[in-house]
């Protein structure tokens, strides 16, 4: 292993400057609200907003905030059956990668440790009613009741796989199997999904990824201009999603504290509709995803969209 790093670092040292491998990072920015969706209702998971760093080695950092809200936000006491008021904010790094197989790159890998907090410390309440404040909506009257501070600690693993479905060998369409698995405070459970896609240039890219259903790895080369890899490229997708649903904070309330809690489902699906551009070193995603009910008194199914940018440095 160590001769064969030494070569590969020779060869490395003899391209020309122009063909030189260089450190490269891309930074990732996500925000999924509620108010995307043509429902346009602030209820539930109505806001989450990722930023992600992959350095180029593999390794990746991220920061994110969840906010969930009931289905009244006007009562400054909820009903004990409909979701608590919550937020959480943590950190995530991780170590990602993609296999070589028989010279086929078709499966990726990625690890992710998570830590932060969940409850008032995460600032849920005030980023949402600062925010309507701004935008001259009624402020959310019931965060007094929302679940008090506890530590978030979570492990994931995600795992996808590609096919080529283009018989014509120009890539145009694909199917990306994923499988991610989540254990901790924040949510442990099993999400097994495929994203269909169509469009041009597929390959610089592992598919979209949601916020709290996905690590913060994005592959340096999905980017990467060449003659080989144009500097555009565009696709619509067709998503779905299973989750299994051992513990999610957002229902199930805090671990080890008294808090408010309903009754969750044990099986979530979710489907979406989405699209991506890429120009050059950025890229530009839009969609909207319907879920289905996280605990057995929510009211019927639950809409919300997302934009996801993407630049490389």
């Amino acid at each position: 292993m160590a001769f064969a790093l030494a070569a590969a670092a020779a060869r490395a040292s003899d391209l020309p400057v122009e063909l030189a491998p260089r450190s490269v990072w891309v930074v990732s920015l996500t925000e999924e609200n509620d108010k995307f969706a043509p429902k346009n209702k602030d209820r539930y998971y109505t806001q989450g907003l990722k930023v992600a760093i992959n350095r180029g080695d593999h390794t990746f950092f991220s920061l994110t905030q969840e906010i969930n809200t009931p289905s009244d936000t006007s009562n400054p006491n909820p009903s004990l059956d409909d979701m608590p008021y919550s937020g959480a904010l943590y950190l995530g790094w991780g170590y990602g990668g993609i296999l070589e197989r028989g010279g086929r790159r078709d499966c990726m890998f990625s690890l992710e440790a998570k830590l932060g907090v969940i409850g008032p410390s995460a600032g849920g309440g005030t980023i949402q009613n600062k925010f309507h404040d701004l935008v001259g909506t009624p402020q959310s009257a019931g965060w007094g009741t929302q679940l008090p501070d506890e530590l978030l600690l979570n492990f994931d693993g995600e795992f996808r796989r590609r096919f080529d479905l283009d018989p014509t060998g120009h890539g145009y369409r694909d199917l990306i199997a994923r499988g991610l698995v989540e254990l901790g405070t924040v949510r442990t459970e099993l999400a097994l999904g495929a994203q269909l896609r169509w469009g041009v240039n597929l390959d610089k890219s592992w598919g979209h990824s949601y916020i709290r259903h996905s690590n913060g790895y994005d592959p340096i080369d999905a980017l990467k201009a060449s003659e080989a890899h144009p500097n555009f490229s565009y696709w619509a997708f067709v998503d779905s999603q299973l989750e299994v649903v051992v513990r999610n904070y957002a229902t199930d309330g805090t671990n080890f504290r008294e808090s408010r809690g309903v009754t969750r489902s044990p099986i979530v699906l979710q489907c979406a509709l989405g699209t991506t551009f890429q120009v050059y070193s950025c890229s530009a995603t839009y969609f909207i995803a319907m879920r289905t009910k996280e605990f057995e008194t929510q009211d019927g199914i639950h809409f919300f969209g997302g934009l996801k940018g993407q630049f490389l440095f």
